[in-house]
């Protein structure tokens, strides 16, 4: 039971619910939402359509296997990056190593190159079933790849490690929307034309939320490396936080912190403006205001005035609940989007 327990706190569990969240909800919240107004627009412009194909393709099992896919290569990340940061960890963490403690090595390794293979064969098989084989065993090839140099050398290196566990998280709701949309596109090849143009919104949402999780997650990692700063400098690691120092990475994080609130607060203002659906868009007004902006303001008050290690833990934990919030922002989204489609779906019923 105690060994178990290591391995569920060695491939962080809560962090890959997280993952398995954010990809439920990319599909339920945003591409589901997103096929019914096409669905409608679809059905007044090309009557012949069949719109059953503009329902969700991917069934349920197979999509779990797209997120348990997904969930399986980040935890093989998690477990081999702390197989190489033995010595590190010894340094900056040595309370909540598993690894050598609850963990062995061998077991570790082993645990690494199974999961990642069956993870990899899952991929495989659900590229070639949805005839999506060469992108998509080439997006899960590529990232079990990128997390082993990750953890090899990429982490130790300026900004390279940052940058790659970003672009990773980036691309988690991103998949979903890559497979669900292709296969949109094949399923209305009749209307291939309308299909794409009415489909690229979507798109373009998943699009946006990825990069939003890009950025936070930028953010977090650097914030990582100051944590980390005295056993990376003790073993030659050049972080951005060994490379500039602790106080000027702070400063760049709370400049980027606020470059965003910039852009959310440029969303908001078309929220704000937005006469035709002033009351939902309000809604969202306010859940920026206080979920994200609020949040943002806190990091960035807590960054230029950290002195010690446990600030900036503290400030970690508030990109952490950014990025939950801006999940859960999805569930309003829905909301708003299938409320304005009833409308619209009303209105051409009269």
């Amino acid at each position: 039971m105690k060994s178990f327990l290591a391995f569920l706190k060695l491939i962080r569990l809560p962090n890959l619910l997280i993952i398995a969240f954010t990809q439920y909800m990319v599909r339920y919240c945003i591409i589901y939402p997103g096929l019914k107004g096409t669905e409608l627009t679809l059905g007044s412009y090309c009557l012949s359509l069949p719109l059953e194909g503009l329902q969700l393709i991917m069934n349920n099992l197979d999509f779990f296997l797209l997120s348990l896919c997904t969930v399986m290569i980040a935890a093989a990340g998690y477990i081999i990056n702390d197989y190489f940061d033995v010595k590190i960890d010894r340094i900056n963490k040595p309370d909540d190593m598993v690894i050598d403690k609850g963990i062995r090595r061998r077991v570790a390794m082993g645990a690494h190159i199974v999961i990642n293979s069956i993870a990899f064969i899952i991929g495989c098989w659900l590229s070639w079933k949805y005839d999506f084989f060469y992108p998509g065993t080439f997006i899960f090839g590529i990232s079990i790849v990128l997390l082993w140099f990750y953890s090899t050398n990429f982490k130790r290196m300026f900004l390279i490690g940052n940058l790659t566990v970003a672009f990773l998280t980036g691309m988690v709701p991103l998949i979903v929307a890559l497979f669900e949309l292709k296969l949109q596109l094949h399923a209305n090849g009749r209307c291939f034309v309308l299909a794409k143009a009415d489909l690229k919104p979507i798109f373009m949402i998943v699009f946006v939320f990825s990069a939003f999780a890009f950025l936070v997650t930028l953010l977090r990692e650097i914030i990582k490396d100051i944590e980390d700063y005295e056993g990376d400098s003790e073993l030659g690691c050049t972080t951005l936080a060994v490379s500039f120092g602790i106080n000027r990475s702070a400063r760049l994080v709370a400049l980027l912190s606020f470059v965003i609130m910039i852009i959310l607060s440029l969303i908001q203002m078309k929220q704000f403006y937005h006469d035709d659906t002033h009351a939902a868009d309000m809604s969202s007004f306010w859940y920026f205001t206080f979920a994200l902006q609020l949040p943002f303001l806190l990091l960035i008050i807590r960054l230029l005035t950290a002195t010690e290690k446990k600030h900036f833990t503290l400030a970690g934990g508030f990109t952490k609940l950014i990025m939950l919030s801006g999940i859960c922002y999805l569930f309003l989204y829905r909301k708003l989007i299938l409320d304005a489609l009833q409308i619209i779906h009303d209105q051409m019923e009269q």
